[in-house]
């Protein structure tokens, strides 16, 4: 029983297989059947097409292992009479057709010694017919199909685009809907099978076949691939179509058949080709100086060339040095000489290549900005952010959720031309759409502090720009609290004042402001002599629906070029004298900042102001209309005395009368 020769039970009737006269009583089954044959299950790389099949590995372990190639045995003729075949191709998908009809077939059950080794290739045996067909496409890699002679209306073969709308049954019982960027190869009655796929159940062969058709054809292997992906179809047959087989192998493939179905007495008519025409053998004139340029080590004009015919390359020494070498029809990769030094290291095997490396001459390297962002991380760390990493390729659910939440994008999107995928298809265009994915996903334990330094792509100027930018990310539980007061925006606001002041040794100036993607009222920017370091603000709560993040969530991200040195903090002495403070409570115009009062105050050169905190705002019936009140907290001191009374009334009267002038504020009785 085949189960008791290692073999698959359902790859044979019920289980017990049916042996032929070839094997003899009381042989060994083992060697009888080639059962001791090693069986090896390898990954084919795409660009080698030709080693899908047994021939194409044999040739390569023949070369590696120095043994001689042993050829399959192919049919040249003798042939019966004209075959009364016709093929045309009207599709440029077809590039070769060639059709060869066969009388005299006999249906039964192929040799022992085939269908043992179809087996062992997980193909279950079916009959001598169909086995021949698949034994072919595993021994030589052409792909074949059989029609029934009877079945080809007009005796007329077409190869030609799919219909719109147009139907066919595949020989697995499904109903087929084709379009015209399908091939399907015809007769005059309609479509025979999926050109390069599978056959139909109209044309299939049956025990009653007695005449044949044989198909070996080549297809373009792009419109093959996609057929087989739109129609969820995938085969042994368009497994080795889509990978572009050479041209050659049609003819191959055809002999290949016509000997096996001889073998089992069928009578063979001339093959019939159509399509393109066999081409050229190409040749290249090869240097064998590049060998050791190339790979480092020094090999003799014979062997190179002893290599390059091992593998089936024709090869012919020109002038000392040089050899011109004749391609193998089945080697469409090779196309220069570097593609022949190549060859020449596999056989020679790479552990034989030294491995050194090129001599590179001492150079600097700038490293200040990979410091800055060091610096930047480490100090973000220390304040308790964890850092955070996303690709540079953002996908276009971003924007839509930019668009459908009405905020405009913050730069023009790149697309990018061939993505990986939809996820893959936009240049990260900001950090904080990312960051706000992150957070939908990992909102469920809050707060939370991130950050992440990554690169952020302008389409919008030309040449295309890229910046590295810190984006800083903070989302907490909302607490309840006055309209006008934001506690965790001025703590967060607080935590990037001193970022900045740690790595620049400078506090920064803040100002109000606006920016894409945040709060129109709760942002603000960071500036450092004027410049824009930083934006900060509380993220804009459409974003936060349409990311379904906390609508407390905040953000800040930082222009990493824009950054200036860092300053050397001067030594000051600890105050040895105390100092005071004075509140004092202004009426200003309801659009004048807090900050504007702190900065006219640090900049008016009263030598007692130590520090100001603005504390309380007040909007309310004791005001004006259009004004407010802001309390603010004054410290005074004086460096060589201890400050009195009567000093801290002086000046808080010169800071009452400076702020009267530059921002029109009156004390608030």
């Amino acid at each position: 029983s085949a189960r008791e020769l290692g073999l698959e039970e359902e790859h044979f009737e019920d289980g017990i297989m049916i042996l032929d006269g070839a094997v003899k009583i009381g042989e060994n089954a083992v060697e009888a059947l080639g059962l001791g044959d090693g069986v090896l299950d390898l990954d084919v790389t795409p660009n080698r097409p030709d080693c899908l099949c047994v021939l194409g590995l044999a040739r390569e372990y023949a070369a590696a292992m120095g043994r001689p190639l042993r050829l399959p045995q192919l049919l040249s003729g003798p042939y019966s009479s004209d075959p009364g075949v016709r093929v045309e191709i009207e599709t440029a998908g077809c590039r070769r057709y060639v059709a060869q009809r066969f009388d005299g077939v006999r249906t039964g059950a192929a040799p022992a010694w085939m269908r043992v080794r179809l087996s062992q290739a997980g193909q279950r045996p079916i009959s001598n017919l169909v086995d021949i067909s698949n034994y072919v496409m595993l021994e030589v890699g052409q792909p074949l199909h059989f029609f029934d002679w009877k079945s080809v209306a007009g005796g007329h073969i077409i190869v030609r685009d799919g219909g719109e709308g147009e139907r066919m049954t595949t020989l697995d019982g499904v109903e087929r809907t084709l379009d015209p960027s399908m091939m399907v190869v015809a007769d005059e009655a309609g479509p025979s099978t999926l050109a390069g796929i599978r056959g139909s159940a109209r044309s299939e062969v049956t025990d009653e076949t007695t005449q044949l058709l044989l198909e070996a054809a080549n297809f373009e292997g792009k419109r093959t691939r996609r057929t087989s992906l739109a129609l969820g179809l995938r085969t042994d047959a368009s497994l080795r179509n889509e990978k572009a087989l050479p041209l050659a192998f049609t003819d191959l493939g055809a002999a290949r058949a016509a000997q096996l179905l001889a073998d089992e007495g069928a009578a063979v008519h001339a093959p019939i080709a159509a399509g393109q025409e066999l081409p050229p053998p190409k040749r290249i004139a090869f240097a064998v100086s590049e060998v050791p340029r190339i790979l480092g080590i020094a090999i003799d004009d014979e062997r190179v060339a002893a290599n390059l015919r091992a593998l089936g390359f024709g090869v012919v020494a020109q002038a000392p040095g040089t050899l011109s070498v004749e391609v193998p029809p089945w080697r469409g990769d090779i196309a220069e000489g570097v593609d022949l030094v190549e060859e020449v290291a596999r056989i020679e095997g790479y552990d034989a290549i030294p491995s050194e490396l090129p001599p590179i001459a001492q150079h600097g390297i700038e490293s200040d900005e990979w410091h800055l962002e060091n610096n930047v991380a480490r100090a973000l760390a220390q304040m308790g952010y964890n850092e955070i990493i996303s690709l540079p390729l953002q996908s276009g659910a971003f924007l839509e959720k930019y668009q459908s939440s009405g905020v405009a994008l913050p730069a023009e999107p790149i697309e990018i031309v061939n993505p990986l995928s939809e996820e893959q298809r936009y240049l990260r265009f900001a950090i904080m759409p990312g960051m706000l994915h992150w957070l939908s996903r990992n909102k469920q334990e809050l707060p939370r502090r991130v950050f992440e330094i990554g690169h952020a792509f302008r389409g919008n100027e030309s040449p295309l720009t890229e910046g590295t930018v810190t984006g800083v990310l903070y989302a907490v539980e909302g607490h309840p609290e006055p309209d006008w007061r934001d506690g965790a925006l001025l703590e967060f606001r607080g935590e990037m004042e001193a970022l900045l002041r740690n790595l620049t040794g400078v506090w920064p100036d803040v100002a109000q402001d606006t920016f894409h993607g945040l709060h129109p009222g709760k942002t603000a920017s960071l500036l450092l002599a004027g410049e824009n370091i930083a934006q900060i603000g509380r993220v804009d709560p459409r974003l936060c629906a349409a990311f379904e993040v906390p609508q407390t969530t905040y953000y800040c991200f930082v222009r990493m070029e824009c950054m200036p040195p860092r300053r050397v903090a001067a030594y000051q002495p600890v105050p040895r004298l105390p100092g005071t403070s004075r509140d004092l409570a202004l009426v200003i115009d309801e659009n004048v900042a807090a900050e504007a009062i702190v900065n006219a105050l640090l900049r008016a050169g009263i030598p007692q102001i130590e520090r100001v905190l603005p504390f309380d705002e007040y909007r309310g019936p004791q005001v004006p209309a259009g004004r407010k009140s802001v309390a603010v907290r004054i410290w005074l001191r004086e460096p060589n005395q201890t400050i009195t009374d009567a000093i801290a009334d002086e000046t808080m009267s010169r800071v009452v009368e400076m702020l009267r002038e530059s921002l029109g504020a009156e004390p608030r009785t």
